[in-house]
């Protein structure tokens, strides 16, 4: 009967390198057993975490540069909001980083403002009101409008800080779009479905096959 692998509890708290690895009593050739997952990037981890979002940002966050902040869906995640946060990671880099590519990671180059990033988790993000603007000017109109509603209900930004942010980015990509969904909200509204079902038949909406999953928790 084969004994029972050692897992370390250090290692079982997320992401780590073979050199931490081995330091405590894990050589390479056993990171290859079934215990552990190989992430990218020289990055292992337990397998009983390896699927979890936040294993995976904080890889990430190991692999990119210092610079870097968690951007659009990845960003909305951290904030609270139910949007897939690993397909791909979103992160933004300064305009002079070295980095273009990295597997599993889409990185943009992007000058965003310090007072516009927050850290959730230990983890550098777009603030609350640039990540939902910014998911706003370029999801279709009926998942912006459930968007806002969500985090407009939830106090994640409010009217005020939305209507700034607009005003301040005039000619960002998209904001006709965020100004539009701006006007059909209604934070009263319970679920995202009754957000969805009006303007799916009205005529300025987009019709639902074309939207995508924007939900509140």
């Amino acid at each position: 009967m084969a004994p029972t692998p050692r897992i370390p509890p250090e290692l079982t708290k997320g992401p780590f390198t073979v050199e931490e690895a081995r330091g405590r009593g894990v050589s390479g050739a056993q990171l290859r057993g079934a215990s552990w997952r190989r992430l990218g990037g020289g990055l292992y981890s337990w397998r009983e975490i390896a699927d979890a979002p936040i294993t995976r940002l904080i890889a990430a966050k190991r692999r990119l540069p210092a610079t870097a902040v968690f951007t659009g869906p990845t960003a909305a995640w951290l904030h609270g909001l139910d949007m897939t946060p690993c397909n791909p990671i979103e992160a933004a880099v300064p305009k002079t980083s070295h980095i273009s590519r990295l597997d599993g990671i889409a990185v943009r180059r992007s000058s965003i403002p310090g007072t516009e990033t927050s850290t959730l988790r230990g983890l550098r993000v777009t603030s609350a009101v640039r990540t939902v603007a910014v998911l706003a000017c370029r999801l279709p109109l009926i998942d912006t409008v459930a968007l806002l509603d969500t985090a407009l209900r939830r106090r994640l930004v409010n009217d005020e800080h939305l209507l700034h942010w607009v005003n301040t980015h005039p000619a960002y990509r998209g904001i006709r779009r965020l100004k539009n969904a701006f006007e059909l909200t209604d934070p009263a509204a319970e679920s995202v479905m009754e957000t969805r079902l009006p303007l799916a038949v009205s005529p300025g909406g987009t019709s639902a096959s074309e939207s995508s999953t924007v939900a509140s928790r």
